[in-house]
C-alpha cells in the first residue's frame, strides 16, 4: 500500500505541488481513523500525556513525507526510496550517540555497508549524484528522529492515538500551506488524491494491526519489501529500470538497513511513510 501511495504521488506530482500531495496523504488517514475509532473512543482519540512529543512527532514525519515525494519528483521512485531506506542506520547513531544504547559490532559494519550503497547509488556518472540526492537523506534524517521519539511515546500511548495525532498535525501543517501553493484540481485529480491518501491510510492501517499482534522488531525487518514494490512499480509506471550498479547499491542499503535493525536491542518500528 505505501509503494502504491508513492508510486501515485510521484505521478501526481507531475501536475500538483508536493504540500497538496502531502494533504492529501494525511487528510484522508485521519478522516479513515476518525469514522473507524472515533464512535468507540469519541474525544479520548485525541488524548495524550506528551502533546509535545505528539506535535513535534507530527512535524518530523510531515516533513519527511514532504522531502520524499520531493524527490520522487526529481529522481526515479527506485532510488530515491532506496536511499530513503538509510533510516534504521541513522536510527543507531542516534541511539548510540543521544540515548546512549549499546549495539553489536555487526550493526557499526551495517552503518558501513549501507552508507556505501548509497554512495553507489548517487556514483559519479551513475545520474543521480545531483542536490535531489539529499531530499531522500533529509528524509531519512526527519523518519529517524520520528523513530526515537516514537519510542519515548509508546509506553504511554496507544498506538492508534499516536497514529491519529501525528496524521493530524501533517493535516493541519500542510493545510495552513495550501493557500501559497496548490493546483487546480479537477475531478480526476481529486480522485487521484483521494486515491494516493486512501493507499496510505490502508498501509497505516495495516500497520497498526501488525503492531498489536505482533512485536515490532518482527515487523521492521518486512517493512523493506516495500524497496522491491516501489522497483516494480516504478518500472511499470515510468519505465525507471534501475542498473546493474545501482541494484547492487540498493541491495546494500537494504541489507546494511536489516543487518542495524537486528543488530540494535530495540528494533525500530516498520517505516509508515511510504510515510512517509
Amino acid at each position: 500500500m505505501f509503494a502504491c501511495a508513492d508510486t501515485l504521488s510521484k505521478f501526481l506530482a507531475v501536475s500538483y505541488p508536493v504540500n497538496q500531495i502531502a494533504f492529501a496523504r494525511y487528510t484522508v488517514p485521519m478522516l479513515l481513523l476518525a469514522l473507524v475509532y472515533g464512535p468507540r473512543r469519541g474525544r479520548a482519540l485525541l488524548a495524550t500525556r506528551q502533546p509535545g512529543l505528539q506535535i513535534l512527532r507530527g512535524l518530523l514525519l510531515t516533513g519527511a513525507t514532504l522531502t520524499i515525494v520531493l524527490a520522487m519528483q526529481l529522481m526515479p521512485i527506485a532510488e530515491a526510496q532506496a536511499i530513503s531506506f538509510v533510516h534504521p542506520l541513522l536510527l543507531t547513531l542516534i541511539a548510540v550517540l543521544f540515548l546512549h544504547e549499546r549495539v553489536h559490532a555487526a550493526a557499526w559494519f551495517a552503518v558501513g555497508i549501507g552508507f556505501a550503497g548509497v554512495l553507489l547509488i548517487v556514483r559519479p556518472g551513475g545520474g543521480y549524484g545531483t542536490p535531489a540526492a539529499l531530499l531522500p537523506l533529509a528524509m531519512a534524517l526527519c523518519y529517524a528522529v520520528y523513530q526515537a521519539l516514537t519510542r519515548h511515546v509508546t509506553a504511554s500511548e496507544t498506538p492508534v492515538n499516536s497514529l491519529f495525532l501525528v496524521m493530524l498535525v501533517g493535516a493541519v501543517a500542510t493545510a495552513v500551506s495550501l493557500p501559497f501553493a496548490h493546483g487546480r484540481t479537477d475531478l480526476r485529480g481529486a480522485l487521484l488524491l483521494a486515491c494516493a491518501g486512501l493507499f496510505s491510510g490502508t498501509g497505516h492501517f495495516c500497520m497498526i494491526h501488525a503492531l498489536e499482534s505482533s512485536p515490532a522488531s518482527r515487523l521492521a525487518p518486512l517493512a523493506y519489501v516495500q524497496v522491491a514494490w516501489v522497483i516494480v512499480l516504478g518500472a511499470w509506471a515510468f519505465g525507471n529500470v534501475p542498473t546493474g550498479w545501482t541494484l547492487l547499491g540498493i541491495a546494500m542499503v537494504v541489507a546494511g538497513g536489516l543487518v542495524a535493525t537486528l543488530g540494535r536491542k530495540t528494533a525500530a518500528l516498520p517505516s509508515p511513510a511510504g510515510l512517509a
